[in-house]
């Protein structure tokens, strides 16, 4: 196997947080089960797309997941929208993955994301969260216009990063995420702080965490 030189990280819901999407909303969506599934809704509606040959940004099904949370809540409210949008694009970082990223360059490995956001909300996404300069590379749905897990996504990232699928490894707390990536060739590491457990139907991960920092940890044999 090619020697690993990229660690390329999913970025929303595995770097940054999305529980805080639904402090932005109003009772009852408020609650950080909210926040979650708001993100899990708007995934699911980009891999439909993808499936049936469209695309739009990865904002555009976030705006139609919180439209139909509120709808399906009885909640009335013109400016909730626009509020869960704008936390979005601010979600803050775990708490460990600055340590995680820092072990990651101490080892050699170059960083990246490879991410179901565009480029250009990606970039001020991390910015915001102060991760921006960690980061090589960052490359989103824009690029090759379907979502993960479909492969175009993996091989456009591994185009851009100028790497064979086997010198890099995709780092996700999505088990979908990380069998889309290991059918193009790339190794994974799963963070199962959500999730748990991987579906039996999709593939097993070559390293797990409990978290960001334990992931790397175990990736790098620590």
């Amino acid at each position: 196997m090619s020697e690993l030189e990229w660690a390329v990280f999913d970025l929303n819901g595995t770097l940054l947080d999305p529980a805080g999407l639904s402090a932005a909303l109003p009772p009852p969506c408020d609650d950080e089960a909210t926040g979650l599934a708001l993100l899990d809704e708007t995934v699911q509606q980009a891999m439909v797309d993808t499936l049936t040959g469209g695309y739009r940004p990865f904002g555009e099904y976030l705006r139609a997941a919180v439209q139909r949370r509120l709808a399906l809540a009885g909640v009335e409210d013109s400016e909730a929208v626009g509020a869960a949008l704008e936390a979005a694009g601010r979600m803050p970082a775990f708490p460990e993955v600055p340590e995680a990223l820092a072990l990651l360059r101490e080892s050699g490995l170059r960083i990246a994301t490879i991410t179901n956001s565009t480029t250009d909300t990606a970039e001020a996404a991390l910015q915001r969260a102060g991760l921006r300069d960690r980061f090589e590379v960052v490359t989103g749905s824009d690029r090759p216009r379907a979502f993960k897990p479909a492969p175009a996504v993996y091989r456009t990232g591994l185009e851009v990063l100028g790497a064979e699928p086997g010198q890099a490894v995709m780092i996700a707390a999505h088990a979908w995420d990380l069998h889309g990536a290991k059918a193009v060739g790339m190794r994974t590491a799963w963070i199962s702080r959500k999730e748990r457990l991987v579906p039996g139907a999709l593939a097993e991960p070559d390293v797990s965490g409990a978290d960001v920092l334990d992931t790397c940890r175990r990736l790098l044999g620590g």
